[in-house]
């Protein structure tokens, strides 16, 4: 498959296609006269993997440091599994961020008439005024 052909069957651009391989989050594509790429199943296989660990919440840099790990042996599988309880910690803040900001935005919604808007009003005419 062509970088266009695999972009299209696995909805990763090509761009970052190109960047993974640079960055070693899937290995070198092997290469037709020319240097057109040529991906095969395994590479899709790749991706999936790699679409999975995304999709757990670890970054890219996270990913290509297990990455290189896996490649170094079961030695590493420790540190592996560090990487993805550390992706799962930086969940857990982020969604507790978000509930914050949720809870925030219903107070908000609740105290519209009596708290917000006579403070935005406020706020709004000390402007006009200046």
């Amino acid at each position: 498959m062509t970088i266009k052909e695999f972009s299209a069957r696995t909805g990763v651009t090509a761009d970052t296609l190109r960047y993974y391989e640079r960055v070693g989050i899937i290995p070198a594509v092997p290469r037709k006269a020319g240097g057109v790429r040529v991906y095969d199943e395994n590479f899709v296989e790749w991706i999936n993997f790699v679409q999975t660990l995304k999709a757990s919440g670890m970054s890219l840099e996270a990913i290509a440091d297990y990455i290189r790990l896996a490649k170094l042996g079961e030695a590493t599988c420790q540190q592996r599994k560090n990487l993805l309880a550390q992706a799962r910690e930086l969940l857990r803040q982020k969604i507790e961020a978000l509930q914050n900001m949720a809870q925030q935005a219903d107070y908000q919604l609740m105290s519209y008439d009596t708290v917000l808007r006579p403070r935005t009003d406020s706020l709004v005419s000390s402007f006009a005024m200046a």
